[in-house]
């Protein structure tokens, strides 16, 4: 009978999980009402077939575990016959018996199992239910108390068996029954008393809880990095990253939990993998993801058709304004005009004057891009344009002269016989009868005699020339005396100067005399007695008089007499060649400047008092002797070369102290001390602010709720509700929902959990209560 039971609990509760729910609340009434009924025709019926073929006097969900019970009946005082034990002479009754609620048991009357003796001759029924938790039936069950006895009933979700209730695994009932629990795409999930339908990664599930629907990833920002040349590809529960066209993929660089998830796309140059895709004048260039064929430069054309383009006519070329343009095929050349020099795109005037005059022979005028050439007064350009030819004067009305004209080169000059002399016209003559007109006649000095005649003088230097009008320079240098001078004997005009040879100079004194020059000077009372040769007086043998040390001063010192240098501070001995530590140089140290110390190869510093450690010491160690290290935080070696294995502070999440102050992280770990999981972002992207875990999960913040936190929630309330005859208990729960875009201010939805035929059926109602949106 056991199994029969069994057989028959477990097809009723697939049955039961197999009807689609309904999201209509009459709809789910009427399903209820029907389960109950097919609920109890059932059970009936199954209960009637166990207790009929039942071999043990109780069946498996009703055992019976109340200990008996004997209550003693005690006679009172009576005048009736006395009855054995605790018997009673019943009314009409001839003999001692037992109340009917009782038993006889020998001579005594007892309560029957499952009652309990209350007052003389009442047996009350013992409620073994009545009791904290669900015992005597278990976790899982619930008791019902009958008269004399009480039976268990496994919750819904739970199967009875030798251990008490088990959960029912309804996912793997549904397997073996060809039944299914949840829809075909979606993925069932066994719970303590029930199930659950979720969606695979990279589903999600509908709105209405039918079916799962693809998450499209690449609708997400930033999945596979475009910037790199990526395109996102949305595929089945997931998606891929591909390189764009025109892109091609590089190899990977690194290999981990740490490497991105992403390609990394290289673009394809199409112009160095295929030099020939563009014919004729087009010339390739590359661009991201694609390449283009353009014309190269002097031709015009969309890249596949070019011709040559003539810059000349179509003013994209870049001649100066005084260039020529010439087109040639592919290209054009700029040659300046003549009278211009440059390259031609840019072209500055040549000033032809600068060389030979331009081959002018007086005057040269430059122009813009040219010259030409004029003559000074009393000349006249040549038909050759350069040549200038004398114009004689004289032929044209005695060049305007009362007497005597003379033509010269560019001019005339005007003539007068004597004793006329030429007016201040210079062209008339008239006769001399007063020093005012002309200084009558003379150069320098004119005065009239007695008789009325002017007469002429010279100043001194000068003496008069035979014409008795013009003077003549005297030179006082050309006689035998030289001018009274020491040396040499400049003559000028009216005067002469006297001068000197070279390495002597004139005298203050007297200017007519030389002296000696000495470059240096003489010093220390040395004199002058010859071009840069001086008598020095004894001690002072050097130039100039100067003095002279052997070895010379070196260092800035000064020598101040016969090899006696003055020395600067820091320095002494001969020369100035020794220098003076005021701190002596230890371990073999030689002073070699003014405090500063010149150490062996095994010391250092200004004393030489430091040892030194060759190669140094490493990691915080101390040279404390020659080649010799003191080590700190329990580095070691010659050099603290060698890294203690300690870590201040203690390795987490497994990670492994493998050197100084250095963990060796497990797998998902890192930082100094592997505090910090490595975490890989998550996808899709988790939502609404959510932080992503370990794992490719989602932790949602309040408000929020799914796989990537991409609903939100509405508030969480939960009631307790009495429910009809069949169903004994029930709970009012909140089931979690959007709350839409309008903020409605109250969404319900029931789902009714359909009754099985083992367990009471019950419904549960879904009560969302979603706030109230503010109006702006």
């Amino acid at each position: 009978m056991t199994p029969l039971w069994t057989l028959l609990s477990a097809l009723l509760l697939v049955l039961s999980m197999a009807q689609p729910l309904s999201s209509s609340e009459e709809t789910e009434i009427e399903i209820l009402k029907q389960a109950e009924a097919e609920f109890i025709k059932s059970q009936n019926q199954v209960t009637k077939n166990a207790v009929g073929s039942l071999p043990e006097p109780i069946p498996s969900h009703m055992l019976t575990t109340s200990a008996p019970s004997i209550a003693t009946v005690s006679p009172g005082p009576s005048l009736a016959p006395q009855c054995p034990g605790n018997q009673l002479m019943l009314e009409g009754s001839t003999g001692c018996s037992c109340v009917p609620s009782m038993v006889k048991d020998g001579d005594n009357c007892t309560c029957p199992v499952g009652f309990t003796l209350e007052g003389a001759a009442e047996c009350k029924d013992v409620d073994e239910c009545d009791g904290e938790g669900s015992a005597p039936c278990g976790l899982h069950a619930s008791c019902i108390n009958t008269p004399g006895s009480y039976s268990c009933s496994c919750l819904r979700g739970y199967l009875m068996g030798a251990g008490g209730c088990q959960d029912v695994d309804e996912c793997a009932l549904a397997a073996v029954t060809g039944l299914q629990p949840c829809q075909s795409d979606t993925e069932c999930k066994n719970t303590a008393g029930s199930f659950t339908c979720s969606c695979p990664l990279g589903y999600v599930m509908e709105p209405n809880g039918q079916r799962c629907v693809d998450v499209d990833e690449c609708s997400f920002e930033e999945q596979c990095r475009r910037e790199l040349g990526n395109v996102c590809i949305n595929t089945p529960g997931s998606f891929v990253c591909q390189c764009q066209q025109g892109f091609r993929a590089q190899p990977p660089t690194c290999v981990g939990p740490e490497c991105p998830d992403y390609t990394v796309c290289q673009d394809v140059d199409e112009c160095l993998e295929s030099p020939a895709v563009c014919d004729g004048q087009g010339v390739c260039e590359n661009t991201l993801g694609s390449y283009k064929c353009v014309c190269q430069p002097g031709y015009r054309g969309n890249g596949t058709h070019c011709e040559d383009e003539n810059e000349c006519t179509s003013g994209a070329h870049g001649c100066d304004t005084n260039a020529r343009c010439s087109n040639i095929i592919g290209s054009y050349f700029c040659q300046c005009y003549p009278g211009f020099d440059g390259d031609g795109h840019s072209c500055f005037d040549v000033d032809e004057c600068l060389a030979s005059n331009g081959t002018c022979e007086h005057i040269c005028a430059n122009t813009l891009g040219s010259f030409h050439c004029s003559c000074r007064p009393g000349y006249q350009l040549h038909i050759d344009g350069r040549t200038c030819v004398d114009i004689d004067e004289c032929k044209l009305q005695n060049g305007g002269c009362s007497h005597t004209c003379t033509n010269s080169p560019g001019g005339h000059t005007c003539n007068c016989p004597p004793p006329l002399l030429l007016a201040t016209d210079n062209l008339t003559c008239s006769n001399i009868t007063s020093c005012k007109l002309r200084n009558g006649g003379c150069d320098h000095i004119c005065t009239m005699s007695a008789e009325g005649h002017a007469q002429c003088s010279c100043r001194t230097g000068w003496k008069l020339d035979e014409d008795l009008r013009s003077c003549e320079d005297i030179n006082e240098c050309g006689d035998f005396t030289n001018g009274g001078c020491e040396q040499l004997c400049v003559n000028h005009p009216g005067g002469f100067n006297c001068t000197c040879r070279e390495g002597y100079e004139v005298r203050t004194d007297d200017l007519t005399k030389c002296q000696p020059v000495c470059v240096p000077t003489c010093q220390n009372y040395g004199v002058c007695v010859a071009p840069n040769s001086c008598d020095c007086p004894p001690g002072y043998p050097g130039v100039g008089c100067s003095a002279m040390c052997s070895p010379p001063c070196a260092h800035g010192g000064s020598c101040m007499r016969w090899n006696k240098c003055l020395c600067p501070a820091g320095w002494t001995g001969t020369g100035c060649h020794t220098a003076l530590c005021e701190l002596p140089c230890a371990n073999g140290g030689r002073c070699v400047g003014p405090d500063t110390c010149q150490c062996p190869f095994d010391y250092t510093g200004p004393q030489c008092l430091l040892p030194l450690c060759t190669p140094a010491c490493q990691n915080g160690g101390s040279c404390v002797d020659v080649n010799k290290c003191t080590c700190v935080a329990g580095w070691q070696g010659a050099r603290c070369q060698i890294e203690p294995v300690q870590c201040q502070k203690p390795c987490q999440n497994g990670g492994v102290c493998v050197g100084f102050n250095r963990c060796h992280c497990t797998k998902g770990f890192t930082g100094n001390s592997c505090e910090t999981a490595v975490t890989t972002p998550c996808v899709p992207p988790c939502q609404h602010g959510a932080t992503c875990s370990p794992r490719n999960t989602c932790t949602c913040p309040e408000g929020t709720a799914g796989l990537r936190c991409e609903r939100l929630t509405c508030p969480v309330v939960t009631m307790v509700v009495g429910m009809a005859r069949a169903v004994r208990k029930a709970s009012r729960e909140s089931y979690v929902d959007r709350c839409g875009p309008l903020g409605v201010q109250l969404c319900t939805k029931y789902r009714i959990n359909q009754a099985r035929v083992y367990v009471q059926a019950y419904r549960v109602g879904y009560k969302i209560q979603c706030p109230e949106r503010k109006s702006r």
